[in-house]
């Protein structure tokens, strides 16, 4: 992409085919069709009224699209995200983070696609503007607090889970902080003073899977991501993720996937 920011259509024949990780980040509008969403593994189901933000840095995959899939996309660099956030609360911004689907039915659909969309279309073309950059940058944080409004207005509606939700968002956290030195369930909930069986259980509860599955998940993801995006050696990869050596990556690898990295790498 060049210059700060691009807005664009997205169609089926556009997705990547494997996990990448973003260098920059977008607003995803689905305008008609569907397709599920991948980010860091949390699954989204985008349809038509689907609102959903992705950060630079983190990794998605798409699947299972239909013919018809068309998102309206508006990426922005990682510089233009500092100026978007700029002032915005910081507890925000974290909680959009892990909370950032929305979905619009109706006239508040009509209202998100008319107007910000709309809007925002109009904005990233006006070049003759003096202050396009600015107008740009506000749009995106009308859109911005109408995905919080939402996304919050939900998690109040399961306020009597909220604490489970919370060891949650913190356990995902600190695993993506720390995968490449710990994959051990008893070095998470220790770091988040829970025992092994309350973080095994909150996890199975929130995410429909155990602790460890998430973890060992969430580092093959990592390693498909480098894999593919890098030519560092099997070798080089086992030492960046701190496995013994390049034997032991390759068996874990081929436990999860039923392949080996060498195999992975070549499917590109």
């Amino acid at each position: 992409m060049q210059g700060e920011y691009l807005l664009y259509t997205r169609r089926k024949a556009d997705l990547p085919s494997y996990p990448c990780r973003m260098e920059n980040g977008e607003f995803l509008f689905c305008l008609q069709g569907e397709v599920q969403l991948y980010i860091n593994q949390q699954k989204y189901a985008l349809t038509a009224g689907s609102v959903i933000l992705v950060f630079p840095g983190q990794i998605v995959f798409y699947a299972g699209a239909a013919d018809e899939l068309e998102l309206a996309v508006f990426a922005f660099s990682s510089q233009f995200r500092h100026e978007i956030f700029y002032s915005l609360p910081s507890d925000k911004v974290s909680f959009l983070r892990e909370h950032n689907y929305s979905s619009f039915q109706g006239e508040e659909w009509d209202g998100i696609r008319n107007h910000y969309l709309w809007l925002l279309q109009q904005k990233s073309a006006d070049d003759g503007n003096v202050y396009q950059r600015e107008l740009v940058i506000y749009c995106c944080r009308m859109l911005f607090y109408e995905i919080c409004n939402r996304s919050e207005r939900l998690y109040r509606q399961t306020k009597s889970n909220h604490l489970r939700w919370r060891l949650k968002d913190r356990f995902i956290a600190l695993v993506i902080e720390s995968f490449r030195e710990e994959r051990s369930v008893d070095y998470y909930a220790d770091k988040l003073c829970v025992t092994t069986r309350h973080l095994s259980k909150t996890i199975q509860q929130t995410v429909g899977c155990t602790a460890k599955e998430w973890i060992d998940d969430y580092v093959i993801l990592e390693l498909k991501v480098t894999l593919h995006s890098t030519a560092l050696s099997i070798q080089e990869i086992a030492n960046q993720f701190n496995f013994p050596d390049q034997s032991y990556l390759g068996r874990y690898f081929k436990h999860h996937t039923g392949m080996s990295p060498t195999a992975y790498r070549a499917m590109k």
